[in-house]
């Protein structure tokens, strides 16, 4: 484990040898959320489990809290152990973190997945949710947080996942309020990376929840069909990597050869 330090902000942990893989949790989420895929991919890769600002071990960031901002404290890390080529998978909200990483470090990547995420910015829909949001929280934040967290699954698997929901639900409720709307602001505020996405050299890959309520996965995949950039749509829904994880884990295990 790496603690916090003044250099260091991100609190992280490291498995196995081999290529740099990093990867990003989402929204209300933390590092844990990858344990069952760790032992899988550490075989043959260098992984990173980071628990971005304001989640999990790691503080909120001092000042606002961008996407682009979460990413330059990412690099640290990469910076800390003098690697030169990374892959990045990113979960929902880790996914625009790996896209800022992009946009920053493009001569770093080798690779990013993008997990239940898009590169499109917040429709003003979508913004204007991620305000009430923030007002609601304020108020009553477990209500807010339990009531989202079970909404991010598909309706089909809801009852028979009760157990690793209520978990969930738990493991969302260690964010702070505090990182709960730095997080939020940032997400409202990240930029269009479509065209970032499009043009990049790097290998690109989607894994996509076919149930997905926040993402449309058929709409995205039509509108970014390209030989350049790799698309699955998987069944589940905006948290594949418990409602379909043998699914995700043979996708990633092949994404990071």
């Amino acid at each position: 484990m790496r603690p916090t330090t003044e250099e260091q902000t991100l609190f992280y942990e490291e498995f196995g040898k081999g290529k740099p893989l990093f990867l990003l949790h989402g929204f209300l989420e933390n590092r844990t959320m990858w344990e069952p895929f760790i032992a899988h991919l550490s075989a043959h890769n260098h992984v990173f489990v980071v628990d971005l600002p304001g989640h999990g071990q790691s503080a909120v960031l001092e000042g606002s809290t961008t996407m682009d901002r979460m990413a330059q404290q990412v690099f640290k890390i990469v910076q800390h152990h003098q690697l030169n080529e990374v892959s990045l998978v990113g979960h929902s909200m880790g996914g625009y973190v790996a896209l800022a990483f992009a946009k920053l470090y493009t001569q770093y990547v080798n690779g990013i997945c993008l997990l239940n995420s898009t590169p499109k910015a917040d429709t003003q829909e979508r913004v204007a949710l991620r305000k009430h949001g923030i007002q609601v929280a304020e108020k009553n934040y477990e209500a807010l947080v339990s009531m989202s967290v079970a909404n991010l699954f598909s309706k089909e698997l809801r009852k028979d996942l009760a157990e690793v929901i209520a978990h969930t639900k738990q493991e969302a409720l260690k964010t702070p309020l505090e990182g709960y709307v730095e997080a939020q602001k940032g997400m409202m505020l990240r930029f269009d990376a479509t065209a970032l996405w499009r043009e990049a050299s790097f290998k690109k890959w989607m894994l996509l929840g076919a149930q997905d309520t926040l993402i449309d996965a058929q709409g995205l995949r039509a509108e970014l069909k390209s030989e350049s950039i790799k698309i699955e749509v998987l069944k589940g829904g905006h948290m594949l990597h418990i409602e379909n994880f043998e699914g995700v884990l043979s996708s990633l295990q092949v994404f990071c050869e």
